[in-house]
């Protein structure tokens, strides 16, 4: 049987971009739906997205992404969950190539992402990790040409393109709300690999993407709310329980909150990771050993990379 799918996209600002997208994912050649989450969009959008046939599902507020996403999941009646940020503008048959791992038996599938200003270098095809949990965009800055070498699927996708079995996606009850933006696709990542799913990369299946279009690359405040999410994680995942871990991660988030007090004269990023840490309520056993890709000194070159980007 074909399965369905409930393409989920949360959206503050939302625009043409959007409204394009779903006229794009509408055209898919299996049974598909859009369901845009509402965190605060102009009403001409909300106008616009209707017209092209998507659901529209408001928020009220601002709930952030991993809240938004699972409201709207809520309404999905689709096979399989497809999550999207609202900035990227999928290629054709982006549905169907998305989802294609499922029917060999993946339970969780990772799109790739490529950058709109150079087409031919990958931007992110999911999420790979350190011993520590510091997340890094697998692929990042490799040309396209590298998808077509046998590749092994990253640790899970990133939340800017990915793909869900919903059964799986519901029986881990979604993203952890405790993140307000960034972090939580990694977390989630995390839970669905301990309950045992199966993971899938779907190469073939691209999306132009403009970076950070909400609150832009080098924002304070996305360095802030990527601040929280670091502490979250960390309490969450008992990463400061370890020692030896704990002095790595320690030190790399002193010297990030360094450098971010330098760049933007604040120290809202610093302070955060403290909220963050403070705030968390929950823990959840860490993954293995083996999920952790990155070393020590590839990873502080891809920070250093990350962190002079577009500057």
């Amino acid at each position: 049987m074909t399965p369905s799918a409930s393409v989920v996209i949360p959206s503050l600002h939302g625009g043409r971009r959007l409204v394009e997208a779903v006229d794009l994912l509408l055209s898919s050649t299996i049974p598909t739906e859009v369901v845009v989450a509402d965190n605060g969009l102009p009403a001409a959008t909300v106008a616009g997205l209707r017209a092209a046939r998507a659901a529209v599902v408001p928020m009220g507020a601002n709930l952030g992404f991993g809240a938004a996403v699972n409201r709207a999941a809520q309404a999905a009646e689709g096979d399989v969950l497809v999550v999207l940020n609202d900035d990227v503008s999928p290629r054709p048959a982006f549905v169907e190539r998305l989802t294609s791992p499922l029917a060999n038996g993946a339970d969780v599938v990772a799109g790739i992402l490529v950058d709109e200003a150079r087409p031919d270098v990958i931007e992110t095809a999911g999420i790979e990790i350190d011993a520590a949990l510091s997340p890094y965009d697998y692929l990042q800055g490799e040309p396209v040409a590298r998808l077509e070498e046998p590749l092994a699927p990253p640790l899970g996708p990133c939340g800017g393109a990915a793909a869900y079995r919903t059964s799986a996606f519901r029986a881990v009850g979604g993203f952890d709300e405790g993140f307000f933006a960034y972090g939580e696709d990694l977390d989630l990542a995390i839970r669905l690999r301990l309950a045992g799913a199966s993971f899938g990369f779907a190469r073939d299946a691209t999306a132009t993407h403009v970076a950070s279009q909400t609150l832009g690359y080098h924002s304070l405040a996305k360095a802030t709310l990527v601040g929280y999410s670091r502490g979250y994680l960390l309490r969450k995942y008992g990463v400061l329980r370890r020692p030896r871990l704990a002095a790595r991660a320690l030190g790399v988030e002193l010297a990030a909150s360094v450098v971010l007090l330098a760049r933007h004269r604040s120290l809202a990023p610093g302070a955060a990771r403290v909220r963050g840490w403070r705030g968390c309520r929950v823990t959840a056993p860490p993954p293995p050993s083996s999920a952790a890709t990155v070393g020590l000194v590839d990873g502080l070159r891809r920070r250093y990379a990350r962190s002079n980007r577009g500057r």
